[in-house]
């Protein structure tokens, strides 16, 4: 078994004068003032030629909604407007983990030493350093990819697809996105079922937690819709802890995660772009230092 051992060893774009004036310093009455007109809800018909139109409709994504629904201003900046942000390490972390097993299930892998290989080299490609919390990360996706590998070997179900594109109308509106993993279960009853799989480096979430998750929902739709899929299963893979949490779902969703999606797409065509700020949100946004509405 190969030996999981670390191998050796960049514009951001601003809103406008208003959003930035006094970043980083002590807020005058006058930058208050000017900030309340700056989110004050108004028309912005010239906005119109940047949404992400296709045809009538939007080209949305599971994430476009999941960020119109959290924040209909941080849609703004980040869809709209495309304001540049620098990655996280730990965005660069799962995009990393994620790269490793895309690239192990296309390229036909079988063995741990391949998938750890696939590793080393995404990591020197990811241009990671020796800090102590990089070397941390790399022992954790070592141990994470070796738990992967074993859980791979030893299911019962079977993966038939990766990284699998949808693309479907749903009103005006194209939905568009990938499913990282699509395993076949094993049959029950004489029927055929599948199981969608999204990977996460995040903290694990419960099944409660997820009750309100458009992601899987919209997945589930994707699969009936775009592949004819009429029953599958969804569930979140959480790389770091190997966990796979099931999200339960009824029929009653289709019709739910329909309204979710006319929802959003009525609101950004309308430009309807109002900051929801609270502090655990704004915490973890990008966009917080030029967000006139941040809080915390």
């Amino acid at each position: 078994m190969r030996a999981c051992s670390r191998p050796r060893r960049r514009q951001t774009s601003t809103l406008d004068d208003t959003l930035i004036a006094g970043a980083g310093g002590v807020r005058t009455e006058e930058d208050d003032r000017a900030r309340a007109q700056a989110i004050a809800p108004r028309g912005e018909p010239s906005l119109g030629p940047f949404l992400p139109r296709k045809g009538i409709g939007l080209a949305l994504s599971a994430s476009d909604i999941e960020t119109y629904r959290s924040c209909p201003l941080r849609y703004k900046f980040a869809r709209v407007l495309r304001i540049p942000t620098e990655q996280t390490l730990h965005q660069r972390f799962g995009i990393a983990v994620h790269q490793v097993l895309e690239r192990y299930h296309s390229e036909g892998g079988t063995t741990l030493e391949q998938m750890l290989e696939l590793l080393e080299a995404g990591w020197r490609r990811g241009g990671f350093g020796d800090s102590e919390r990089e070397r941390l990360l790399w022992e954790k996706a070592c141990e994470a990819l070796t738990r992967y590998h074993a859980r791979l070997t030893g299911q019962d179900s079977e993966p038939v697809w990766f990284e699998r594109a949808f693309d479907f109308r749903l009103g005006p509106h194209h939905l568009r996105g990938r499913v990282d993993r699509v395993d076949r279960l094993a049959p029950r009853d004489g029927g055929e079922e599948f199981e969608l799989i999204d990977y996460k480096t995040s903290r694990a979430k419960t099944p409660a937690e997820l009750r309100d998750d458009i992601q899987l929902s919209l997945y589930a739709l994707a699969a009936r819709e775009a592949w004819q899929l009429e029953s599958s299963r969804q569930a979140y893979y959480y790389v770091l802890d190997d966990r796979k949490v099931p999200v339960p779902r009824g029929e009653r969703d289709a019709e739910s995660v329909k309204d979710v999606v006319l929802e959003v797409g009525e609101g950004i065509l309308a430009q309807e772009f109002e900051p929801t700020p609270s502090q655990a949100a704004c915490a973890i946004c990008d966009y917080r230092i030029v967000c006139p509405a941040a809080e915390g």
